[in-house]
């Protein structure tokens, strides 16, 4: 009898590991050193892991997915500082599912030390009923913690950028800072506030400094209140945190990596429409001089008191029969007195307004050198 003997040749299974967070707790903590707590604390609610072994058959002869129920001598293994450990089953720190749909799970209930990670190590092995074949399964994830101690933040109550309208909003904004470390507000012994408005430069400098020309801000402690009708065109505020977990402020240094917050406020007016009032359609002989108003308005209605901020400019031109008039400037404010000497007997004349921004008060100073000019109090005088 002649005989051939037949094999079956399998090709490899296809086994891929991943990890599941199972829940809301994540795998990575922070430690405030001053409250000494941890965020998410484990020892209140577990980190729970999941490890999701799925196969795939070529052969199609294993159904395609996951096998954790297959799975045996499953193991978990922690690493701390470089040493490896096998967690045990009566290790209080952990709970571990073996068998089952969620073979392989992990409870963490303790809590990494600050910048000391755990790096928990998987390991299981399947049988591949198709050849006895043992197919090891290993994967490993990391659970950190950094140290919430360190994050120190300054926040300002006020906007990145506040647009000032000075024609509708109040002169005076108060902006306070508040400090936080981690997420609960700072102790005020552990920390100095250093309140900085940048120059024309762009130069930082600290504000109050210059008892002269810091007539437009006043810091008192954790606020600042600025004069925006004061500050110019805008401003550049800036808040540093010397932050000391001892309460040694005194010995902090700043530099660029200190804990700031900046506010932008700038002077903006906005679009307006102006209009002439008051002027007859026809003179009356003799009459020397005529009397018209500026209207000015926004899209919130009629400016009550334009001349804070505003100048109108009254022109006026000889009128004539054909080409360009000559205008020229004859008053300025809301209501003035326009005399009529420039008006042609036949032609009458043609009054002109323009409405232009005023620009911002600041200090009245020389413009050879750049002196300030000051009251018998030593006060700063302020042009508009």
């Amino acid at each position: 009898m002649k005989t051939k003997r037949f094999d079956f040749n399998w090709k490899p299974l296809q086994l891929q590991i991943s990890f599941a967070v199972d829940g809301s707790v994540p795998g990575q903590q922070n430690y405030n050193a001053d409250t000494q707590e941890y965020t998410p604390d484990y020892t209140l609610t577990p980190f729970i892991l999941q490890p999701v072994i799925s196969i795939l058959d070529k052969d199609e002869v294993l159904a395609a997915g996951s096998i954790n129920h297959a799975l045996t001598n499953v193991r978990w293994y922690e690493i701390i500082n470089g040493t490896k450990t096998l967690i045990a089953s009566d290790n209080a720190d952990y709970e571990i599912t073996t068998s089952g749909g969620n073979a392989g799970r992990i409870k963490v209930k303790k809590n990494a030390e600050p910048k000391v990670p755990i790096t928990l190590v998987f390991y299981a092995e399947y049988i591949d009923s198709r050849n006895g074949q043992v197919m090891v399964v290993q994967g490993s994830y990391l659970v950190s913690c950094s140290s919430a101690s360190d994050v120190v933040r300054v926040e300002l109550d006020a906007a990145a950028q506040t647009i000032f309208n000075p024609l509708s909003d109040a002169q005076a904004q108060t902006v306070t800072a508040t400090v936080w470390v981690g997420d609960k507000i700072c102790d005020a012994s552990k920390y100095a506030l250093v309140w900085e408005v940048q120059d024309e430069n762009g130069s930082w400098y600290t504000a109050e400094t210059d008892a002269v020309m810091d007539y437009d801000i006043t810091v008192n402690g954790n606020s600042v209140t600025i004069n925006r009708w004061l500050m110019g065109s805008e401003m550049h505020l800036r808040c540093r945190v010397k932050y000391s977990a001892d309460g040694n402020t005194g010995s902090v240094a700043l530099t660029a990596a200190s804990p700031q917050a900046e506010a932008v406020f700038v002077r903006r007016i906005p679009k307006y429409e102006f209009d002439i009032t008051g002027v007859p359609y026809n003179v009356p002989a003799g009459i020397l001089a005529v009397a018209p108003t500026a209207i000015i308005r926004t899209t919130k209605g009629d400016i009550t008191d334009p001349e804070k901020e505003l100048l109108p400019l009254w022109y006026i031109a000889t009128n004539k029969a054909s080409g360009s008039l000559s205008y020229s400037l004859v008053a300025h404010g809301k209501s003035p007195i326009i005399p009529t000497t420039k008006m042609d007997n036949n032609y009458g004349a043609v009054i002109g307004l323009d409405v232009v921004d005023r620009g911002y008060a600041g200090a009245f100073t020389d413009a050879a050198d750049g002196a300030v000019f000051c009251d018998a109090d030593g006060s700063v005088l302020i042009i508009h």
